[in-house]
């Protein structure tokens, strides 16, 4: 009973430490970028606003709005990629891996390079509805098989999906070469230029989910402990299975919409936290979210600093990042318990 008093304190510790750092990533990404801030410049910002002042306006309006983004979004892709790894019960499974980021984009170019669709909250719905065909079409190819289902035919699945949506975007983009520019938004992956408009359209799905997937960190602990013993202890493994997909592809989903095509975070994020927690998922759920928003907060503030004046797309640096790592826990045999 101290022992497990004991890995608590560490761990609400160490939640609170990612916390501090957190804030601290915040308030990096006010300063750092093409021009540098003082902090007595956002002190001077917060407390006396002054519209004339072109320091104060690049912080309020470019830089915030940045910063705001960065952190709701990453929260939600850290929390997508913990949910996606429990629900093909496999370390590689991640939205990108599992062809979800491909869907979204895909939907996004169908309705903006063909129909012409222009207003972002028509163009978030399309996004989910893009995650969820991606999501519908890898679970059921990879459960149509008498041997049932498998982790590694999901993946498998996954990939097949992915390679598809993305042949079907450039098939269009070939096509309609002038709405390229119209869709580089999306397709880059890139949170600058982005407005907290942007964010506000999708804002209410994603706090929703990232609350109820909180919520339901006791239920995923018992489906994680296998289906039997879930059925076993009275769960409703379809129930879960359905509900689970919807949080994933929400989350997924909506990130994708306001930032683009952002790869590898919902991959990386959930093995930092387990490593750091476990698979208790009351303690996951809180460190995916504190560990994506950090994740993402310094991969954007990274994009500024690399190769000044210009910037490198976000999808860039999580690519660098992320590529190498799937590769290790590809050849380390998938073998962390999810």
């Amino acid at each position: 009973m101290s022992q497990l008093v004991k890995q608590n304190r560490r761990k609400i510790f160490g939640l609170i430490l990612l916390v501090i750092i957190l804030l601290i990533c915040m308030l990096s990404s006010l300063m750092f970028g093409i021009k540098h801030y003082a902090l007595a410049d956002i002190y001077n910002m917060s407390m006396f606003f002054n519209a004339q002042d072109i320091t104060h306006i690049i912080i309020w309006k470019e830089r915030f709005p940045r910063m705001v983004i960065a952190v709701v979004t990453g929260a939600s892709l850290g929390m997508a990629g913990m949910i996606s790894q429990l629900l093909t019960r496999n370390p590689l499974g991640s939205p990108s891996v599992l062809g979800i980021n491909a869907g979204s984009i895909f939907f996004i170019v169908v309705f903006v390079v063909v129909l012409n669709v222009t207003d972002l909250n028509v163009i978030v719905y399309f996004a989910f509805l893009g995650a969820l065909l991606a999501a519908v079409l890898v679970y059921l190819l990879g459960t149509v098989s008498n041997s049932g289902t498998t982790s590694v035919r999901i993946i498998l699945a996954g990939i097949a999906v992915n390679a598809m949506f993305v042949s079907f975007t450039q098939i269009i983009l070939l096509m309609n070469q002038k709405g390229m520019n119209d869709v580089l938004f999306w397709m880059a992956g890139t949170i600058s230029g982005r407005t907290l408009d942007m964010l506000f359209a999708v804002l209410p799905f994603l706090l929703s989910a990232l609350i109820v997937t909180c919520f339901l960190a006791g239920s995923m602990n018992i489906y994680a402990s296998g289906e039997s013993i879930a059925k076993g202890l009275g769960q409703n493994i379809m129930v879960m299975k359905l509900t689970l997909l919807v949080l994933m592809v929400v989350l997924a989903g909506g990130s994708l919409a306001v930032i683009g095509n952002v790869a590898f975070v919902g991959l990386i994020i959930p093995h930092l936290a387990r490593s750091l927690v476990g698979n208790n998922y009351a303690w996951l759920t809180s460190y995916s979210i504190v560990l994506g928003s950090i994740f993402l907060l310094v991969a954007d503030i990274s994009t500024r600093l690399i190769n000044p004046p210009s910037e490198i797309p976000l999808g860039v640096i999580t690519a660098f990042l992320g590529a190498p790592f799937f590769i290790y826990v590809a050849f380390k045999g998938g073998r962390a318990r999810v």
